[in-house]
């Protein structure tokens, strides 16, 4: 398991990551007995083809909006059909796919003498494949590159994302029942969260950032860290009311964040994971005490998904990836990339090389 090299305009790109992730689910499905209930439960995500009202005004916007992400959907759904999948997948139902990421994640950031390192986990109920991609995007003439890590059938970026001048990720932030249908009932302004993080690895700056949120509602709320070499930010988002943003510069100080806005005593923002995120809050918190070095953050981290259990079992089983980030003044970025999905490591360490 390697790079995934993309190459071409948004048709071409998201042709080439649909057939990556069709053949892909196509071995599972023969190779990986134990695995297949998820070929099971993509297939029967992808092949339904009914999409409600407000799903269809979903997409409207984001085709309204960002035309040529539907050039994605389109090409993305064609390289699944075109793969050995072994079944037809739908438009619609690929769409209801980029809707439903909201996985949880632990993420510290440390001030280096030089720039900042970034370790962050991708978690949810259970392990799950994804993949990591050197992306040349085409657009307007131009050539945008960028890397991504993303989840099965999902946008580019939907985990983190790096390109010329920032590394960024992602924190899910639940919220309460009311909340949830309160935002459902304003889908009809609203665009999939999972499309700001696909628009943000084209980006070159947090003014960019800052703009993409004040002019677009996002259909749940999330939390970035976004890494420059001289500069870092926390971005958070509380699409309710209206289309709340508080972006902050990160002090020198170790941040740590989890899935629940640190500072926020509303209640809007409370879910039944809302209190485990507290705990695993605390835990990194404790186990990152005394760092001062890169190094003793990586190894603090293995041993917090080690020892820190979820739900009764030990976090590391419950993590599909690991990412730990070193951005620094005139280097290169670099990033290593543990991909813990089927019981293995895959070690991915990369530089970031644009032309």
């Amino acid at each position: 398991m390697g790079l995934l090299k993309l190459a071409g305009n948004n048709f071409e790109i998201g042709r080439g990551l649909g057939k990556y992730w069709g053949d892909y689910f196509a071995k599972l499905n023969i190779e990986v007995p134990g695995q297949r209930h998820l070929y099971y439960d993509y297939r029967e995500w992808l092949q339904d083809s009914d999409i409600d009202e407000d799903r269809g005004k979903l997409l409207t916007n984001m085709v309204r909006q960002f035309p040529n992400l539907f050039d994605e959907l389109v090409g993305m759904t064609i390289g699944i059909n075109e793969s050995k999948i072994g079944f037809e997948a739908s438009l619609f139902g690929l769409f209801t796919c980029w809707l439903a990421e909201t996985d949880l994640c632990s993420s510290v950031v440390f001030k280096t003498s030089d720039g900042y390192f970034l370790a962050h986990s991708d978690e949810y109920d259970g392990q799950y494949p994804m993949v990591v991609a050197d992306v040349s995007l085409e657009v307007n003439g131009k050539t945008k590159s960028f890397y991504s890590v993303s989840h099965p059938f999902q946008l580019l970026g939907s985990a983190v994302g790096i390109n010329q001048e920032f590394v960024f990720q992602g924190n899910s932030i639940g919220c309460n029942k009311v909340t949830l249908e309160n935002l459902q009932l304003t889908w009809n302004k609203r665009i999939p969260k999972t499309v700001f993080t696909r628009m943000m690895l084209e980006m070159s700056s947090i003014e960019e950032i800052k703009s993409l949120y004040e002019n677009n509602a996002s259909t749940l709320p999330n939390h970035h860290y976004v890494i420059f070499p001289d500069k870092a930010y926390s971005v958070e988002v509380k699409p309710d009311p209206g289309n709340g943003l508080v972006i902050q510069t990160l002090k020198n100080d170790l941040q740590i964040h989890t899935n629940h806005f640190r500072q926020d005593t509303s209640g809007i923002w409370e879910d039944e994971d809302l209190e485990e995120s507290k705990t695993r809050y605390r835990r990194l918190e404790t186990m990152m005490r005394g760092v001062n070095t890169a190094e003793q953050i990586q190894k603090a981290f293995f041993e917090f998904l080690k020892t820190y259990k979820q739900y009764g079992e030990k976090l590391e089983k419950r993590t599909s990836g690991v990412f730990f980030f070193t951005v620094q003044q005139d280097k290169p970025f670099s990033c290593e990339v543990r991909l813990l999905y089927d019981n293995k490591e895959h070690h991915i360490p990369f530089h970031q090389s644009f032309a």
